[in-house]
């Protein structure tokens, strides 16, 4: 089974990655894959849209392979953002972009669109401390917001939004796993 936790910056999905996954027995998952984090903030800060995009997408890739094995033998994974937010983010961005990049990877069972009130997502990022990645599109957020919902629509990806504004972290996870019959 592989849950993927989508949704704009700043909107728990770290937070609910590791309780979902604890409360699964499942494994916590972080896009991009390690071996990309030593450079993601120099691609984050440098990189033009497109370049930023692939090393992303890359990511992705990468990560499938990791989430494939972790998956064999009726494995579980929960995954702190996946392909879903490779591609929305760049859409937002203006990169020309195709479904068909994310086509070959493992589907998730069930995407979770984390969703919560713009000015409580500014607040938590800040509190948070905000990324290179996030300075960069954080004008764009209330765009990520919706092309989320849009995408998981015209995709036709089995979702469920969650608003993390409303609930704690342990009722988010009772939501998604009754969501997934569990």
């Amino acid at each position: 089974m592989l849950v993927a936790l989508e949704g704009a910056d700043g909107c728990g999905k770290t937070t609910l990655c590791a309780v979902l996954a604890e409360r699964l027995g499942a494994t916590a998952y972080a896009t991009p894959p390690k071996k990309y984090l030593q450079i993601r903030d120099r691609v984050d800060k440098n990189a033009p849209a497109e370049e930023h995009y692939r090393f992303y997408r890359d990511g992705i890739y990468d990560a499938h392979d990791e989430i494939v094995t972790m998956l064999r033998n009726g494995g579980k994974v929960v995954s702190d953002r996946y392909w879903l937010t490779t591609y929305t983010y760049h859409q937002v961005m203006g990169v020309a972009i195709s479904r068909e990049d994310f086509a070959f990877v493992v589907q998730p069972d069930l995407t979770v669109i984390l969703a919560l009130n713009h000015e409580v997502q500014i607040e938590r990022m800040l509190h948070r401390g905000m990324s290179v990645g996030d300075r960069r599109v954080l004008d764009k957020q209330r765009e990520i917001a919706i092309a989320f919902y849009q995408n998981a629509l015209e995709f036709n990806i089995p979702f469920i939004v969650v608003d993390t504004q409303r609930f704690s972290p342990n009722q988010c996870a009772d939501i998604v796993t009754s969501a997934l019959k569990i």
